[in-house]
């Protein structure tokens, strides 16, 4: 900063917003266990004691992390559909996700959950559960329609349709799917759920 030049303060929600952009960088380039206050404040700018009057503690960024990314997560879900219209909806959208936000990769990543606050962990199993819970009624739903194969239970089929997804989580498989067209990945989907 030039001398003489007033730095323009920051709300404090943009700096809470840049707090947990740093956090999940960090996490990302260098794995959780490199994430540290003192690190996050040089990166966005701020005294190690200064990120305090933003978050009480690393736990608390965490927890605010992880409520930010299952934000993301959680919009990628479609809202209702019929069957198999909204399980397209939900591979493509949840592909395309992952191929667009690498952060998204964290919620998956042992280490992350493993680092987290009891409260947060919690709040993470619930949103995966509800998750996987509306996929299983979609495979459900489908299969008494007649729209799905009815030889394999739901939870099998919904188990399926998850692993492939999730696949864009894995960074190998991730590079494979980032090139991967989310309607092909959809296509592979709809030829495994066929009657």
């Amino acid at each position: 900063m030039e001398l003489g030049v007033a730095r323009k303060r920051q709300s404090g929600a943009e700096r809470r917003r840049q707090i947990l952009e740093a956090a999940e960088r960090i996490c990302l380039e260098e794995g959780i266990a490199a994430l540290r206050t003192e690190k996050i404040a040089r990166r966005v700018g701020l005294s190690p004691g200064g990120i305090f009057r933003h978050y009480p503690s690393k736990r608390a960024i965490l927890t605010a992390l992880t409520r930010a990314l299952l934000a993301r997560l959680e919009a990628t879900t479609p809202a209702e559909g019929a069957p198999l219209e909204w399980l397209r909806a939900f591979v493509v959208n949840r592909v395309r996700a992952f191929q667009e936000d690498p952060g998204l990769r964290l919620l998956f990543s042992p280490e992350f959950e493993h680092a987290l606050p009891k409260a947060a962990k919690a709040e993470l199993k619930r949103s995966l559960r509800a998750t996987w819970d509306r996929l299983v009624a979609a495979v459900e739903e489908g299969q008494r329609r007649g729209e799905i194969r009815a030889d394999l239970a739901a939870e099998e089929l919904a188990a399926a349709v998850a692993a492939l997804v999730q696949a864009a989580t894995q960074p190998l498989l991730a590079e494979v799917i980032r090139e991967s067209d989310p309607e092909r990945v959809w296509q592979t989907v709809r030829d495994l759920l066929a009657r």
